[in-house]
């Protein structure tokens, strides 16, 4: 036993030198862990420590077996030491091995574990680690504002992780969220804001990442000098390490600038060196978008065998996943589970020593602040936007189900907007579009959801209003809309409104009940207009 004790503080020395180079150098801590291993026979809260950090540099390292096999060891190791923490880093370490073989729902069952154990120990690192993965499981899902929710729940979180590298992954993500959302401009401000982290950061795989995703945002908008420059910037830090998704990620995107430049055998040896890198590793989502690119540029250069070729290998892994998909498809108990530990986390924010740590970094907040305004809120009224109303109806649709309430939906459109636009110019048609907006929120109730939908149109969820009652609020619209004095803003300007309702009768799916509120707006508008119809 002596020995053991005296072997112990060499060891936990070992372990902390492999968690210093975890990050710029998985490889470097890995030769640390084994001999650490071996010889933590008798010093099970050692092997624990080392078995934990091992997994993760293999997960880092795209090598699921060993990672899940250090794991069933570190399994065994936390029975006995009966640890939350331990057992949270455990979750979470199994959670990335199990996102990165596409097992969606398993993983994401294991962050929410995680983020419970993490939070009576007020464990902020553990917070980023959650968030960010269950963020990464809605990028898998393709519904990618929940992601940057909880992508943004991270960031907020992480300077109080006092890890710094834990705050430079959080941006990396958020960035990664808003180019799939198509922010591009939020995005490259958000990269020159957070260029400093990531010159700091040991881990410079990410400063590579982040450079590509720079490049990427300047492609999406077409500016494709300034997209090659940081996407080679990002291939040269690239080539020098050893992170396959990251290399992987950027030669797709160096692919995609020279197809949009028109340059097909630069951008064939890109994608196909791409796509050999991928096969290396289980990635579906990178997989599937080299397929894509690959199949789009094989008809841009007429090689019509290249292009069936991949869009028969796409198509075959794109029904794959979405077998896989709707296997793990999240349950609405799960969404609540989610819904209970999102509410505790918001609470977490509140607290006041949460507001002095954040007094200490307003420009993250003022940040964050922007972020959110960009990417939920449409900027002309205020409302929620497109993208905030797929993101919440879902939720509100299946939560009145479940509790046996009633749910309905307006949509309103403003009668002949164009000849209004035509007649008085664009800036009245504005105000009119800026003036309808308060005219519904005066007209609501707090618990309403009331969004711009595009245009002249928007859409009102109403939870707990049955059909008759939709009807009174769309009257109680329709009125206020055409009595206003759009006189203070010209004096010939009138302005009326068509609104349909619909009522939830057993529709399958939320976007079933928009439609039947569409279906009944076409009734208004083709009985004449300035009325209310309520679908039947």
């Amino acid at each position: 036993m002596q020995m053991t004790l005296d072997a112990q503080p060499h060891l936990e020395q070992s372990i902390a030198a492999a968690r210093a180079c975890f990050i710029a150098d998985c490889t470097q801590s890995v030769a640390i862990l084994l001999p650490v291993i071996a010889q933590a026979q008798d010093a099970p809260q050692a092997e624990l420590n080392a078995q934990l950090l091992l997994a993760q540099c293999y997960w880092a390292l795209d090598d699921s077996v060993a990672g899940h096999t250090a794991l069933d060891r570190a399994e065994t190791l936390i029975k006995s030491q009966k640890s939350p923490r331990q057992h949270a880093e455990y979750e979470h370490a199994r959670a990335q091995l199990l996102l990165s073989s596409n097992q969606y729902l398993a993983a994401l069952k294991l962050w929410m574990s995680c983020l419970k154990k993490a939070l009576p120990l007020h464990a902020y690192d553990l917070y980023v680690h959650a968030c960010i993965g269950i963020g990464n499981i809605y990028c898998a899902y393709q519904q990618y504002g929940d992601a940057l929710h909880w992508h943004e729940m991270a960031l907020e979180f992480a300077p109080h992780s006092q890890q710094y590298e834990l705050l430079a992954n959080s941006y990396l993500h958020v960035a990664a969220d808003l180019n799939l959302l198509g922010e591009y401009e939020i995005a490259l401000s958000l990269s020159t804001q957070g260029e400093e982290i990531f010159l700091s950061s040991q881990h410079k795989a990410w400063l590579a990442e982040w450079y590509s995703y720079r490049g990427e945002a300047h492609l999406e908008l077409a500016e494709y000098t300034q997209a090659k420059t940081w996407l080679h910037t990002a291939w040269d830090l690239n080539q020098k390490l050893n992170y396959r998704w990251c290399q992987a990620n950027n030669l797709l995107a160096l692919g995609r600038v020279y197809m949009a430049t028109q340059e097909p055998q630069s951008a064939k040896q890109y994608l196909l060196m791409a796509l050999n890198l991928i096969q290396s590793f289980e990635s579906n989502p990178l997989r599937l978008k080299a397929y894509h690119l690959l199949a789009q540029l094989g008809e841009e250069i007429a090689d019509f065998k290249m292009a069936w070729e991949y869009r028969r290998q796409y198509q075959h892994l794109a029904l794959q996943d979405a077998q896989q998909i709707a296997k793990d498809k999240i349950t609405s108990a799960l969404e609540r589970r989610m819904k209970e530990l999102d509410i505790q986390l918001l609470f977490l924010q509140t607290r006041q020593e949460n507001i002095i740590l954040r007094q200490k970094s307003s420009a993250d907040s003022e940040l964050l602040s922007s972020l959110r305004s960009a990417t939920l809120q449409d900027p002309l009224t205020g409302l929620s936007n497109r993208r905030h109303l797929e993101q919440e109806m879902p939720r509100m649709y299946q939560r009145c189900i479940e509790e046996q309430r009633p749910f309905s939906v307006l949509m309103v459109d403003l009668d002949h907007f164009k000849h209004i636009n035509d007649r008085f110019g664009h800036p009245i048609g504005d105000i009119v579009i800026q003036n309808t907006a308060q005219i519904l929120l005066q007209s609501c109730r707090s618990g309403d959801l009331i969004v711009r939908y595009g245009g002249e149109e928007f859409v009102l969820l109403l939870p707990g209003a049955a059909g008759n009652t939709a009807s009174e609020i769309a009257e109680r619209i329709r009125q206020r809309v055409e009595t206003h004095s759009w006189q203070d803003s010209h004096i010939d300007l009138r302005v009326s409104a068509s609104i349909g309702a619909a009522e939830y009768h057993d529709e399958p799916d939320a976007q079933t009940l928009i439609k039947h509120a569409d279906q009944a707006l076409y009734q208004a508008k083709h009985l004449g207009r300035n009325r209310v119809e309520l679908y039947r």
